[in-house]
């Protein structure tokens, strides 16, 4: 009997999961507003606020966000003159404060942290660094939960809560930019400034290795080699030997012109800027006031000083998934450069296309999944997972039986 209630139990646990998931979504859409305008007011992130809200009631689920409007646990103190509640909670009986409605209770967490000498040190703090906020609020006191902060940085990583710090870039108008079209070769002519011409018989070409390149990680940008052609700028510094039945064509090119906005726009529904090969991090983490490891986190780099190539820069963290649902991969990209190009976090671009390889140039003309698609090979590792704890639950239980 035990056996087939604990088999029950486990195939609940997803349909539970997800329902918690979709309550959360619903309770961060309702929240949302209130924490950016307590962040504009305060400094406190909204992102920690939203989290802090998440965790201490449940998304909104506990006994005192329901009948108290209490969604932050905060207990009476001294200073309290407002409605009380007792609830057992660290003791029996503690006194909560009571709420009219939800937003005073947003309102008063900001003022509870933002009047307490010992929260002072948290204003010191880069309003927007998510990591020292959640260790800050532990040291200072909010939870005696070892895990607390943990807990916060997980509710923010899973709900992409740190876009809420950004208010600004949040309300921008979707700039829907396309990469611009390959130029049509047209041989032995030179037409703005690029000229084309016909490839010589065993060409020497140089290739570039990029994975080398200082801040891009082997897991997260991929190698991949390019033709490094030679550099010609006029008709008479054309191979002598070219002739008309070349098999292949190459395009030799000046530096293009960027074929993205000039100042900051979306993809994906993710602020993001086109940065200049040379530009600082730094430079870019204080104009946007982001984090400096935050910019690196959302971009998929490790720690570098410079942009070493052209490239797109992501203000806030890119999306799980894209509406485009699919992108037709084009000549020389690799994933991580679709992991850009969509705005998608390269490794949920890579779990959606497990068959593609990551450190290669992908076939052209290939259909990458941008979205999360449930299917059976999903389901068949659920119940796989389900029947090997439900296999382990068993032999242990026999086991016991047995010893007794």
């Amino acid at each position: 009997m035990k056996k087939h209630f604990y088999t029950l139990l486990l195939l609940c646990m997803p349909l539970t999961l997800l329902a918690q998931v979709q309550v959360t979504k619903a309770y961060i859409e309702k929240y949302k507003t209130i924490a950016m305008q307590e962040m504009k007011r305060t400094g406190i992130p909204a992102s920690i606020i939203l989290a802090q809200a998440i965790v201490e009631s449940s998304s909104g689920e506990s006994n005192l966000a329901k009948k108290f409007n209490n969604h932050f646990g905060i207990k009476c103190k001294s200073d309290w003159k407002g409605e009380t509640t007792y609830q057992d909670d660290d003791t029996k009986k503690e006194c909560f404060r009571v709420y009219s409605d939800a937003i005073n209770s947003f309102k008063d967490h900001s003022n509870f942290l933002k009047n307490r000498p010992n929260y002072a040190s948290l204003f010191e703090l880069d309003p927007v660094d998510d990591s020292a906020w959640a260790m800050g609020l532990k040291k200072a006191g909010y939870a005696t939960a070892s895990d607390y902060p943990k807990k916060l940085l997980k509710v923010i990583d899973d709900y992409e809560l740190t876009q809420y710090n950004y208010p600004n870039l949040a309300a921008e108008k979707d700039t829907v930019v396309e990469p611009a079209v390959q130029p049509i070769i047209i041989k032995d002519s030179i037409v703005k400034n690029t000229v084309k011409v016909a490839k010589v018989d065993n060409p020497k070409l140089d290739t570039v290795q990029l994975s080398g390149v200082k801040g891009i990680s082997s897991n997260a940008n991929p190698a991949k080699k390019i033709a490094k052609p030679q550099a010609i700028n006029k008709i008479s510094d054309l191979p002598k030997d070219s002739s008309n039945n070349a098999s292949v064509i190459i395009s030799i090119t000046k530096k293009k012109a960027s074929p993205y906005p000039k100042a900051k726009f979306k993809i994906n529904g993710v602020s993001v800027i086109w940065a200049k090969e040379g530009r600082s991090f730094l430079e870019i983490a204080n104009t946007f006031k982001i984090s400096l490891y935050k910019l690196y986190q959302y971009n998929d780099i490790n720690e570098t000083d410079l942009v070493e190539n052209d490239q797109l820069v992501f203000l806030a963290a890119k999306k799980k998934e894209s509406n485009k649902k699919v992108h037709i991969v084009r000549a020389g990209e690799t994933l991580y450069d679709i992991s850009q190009s969509e705005g998608i976090q390269f490794e949920h671009l890579k779990a959606y296309n497990p068959q593609q390889a990551t450190n290669k140039l992908l076939v052209e003309g290939t259909n990458l999944i941008l979205f999360h698609m449930p299917g059976e090979k999903k389901q068949a590792t659920l119940n796989d997972f389900s029947i090997r704890v439900n296999l382990n639950i068993f032999k242990s239980w026999h086991l016991f039986k047995k010893k007794k």
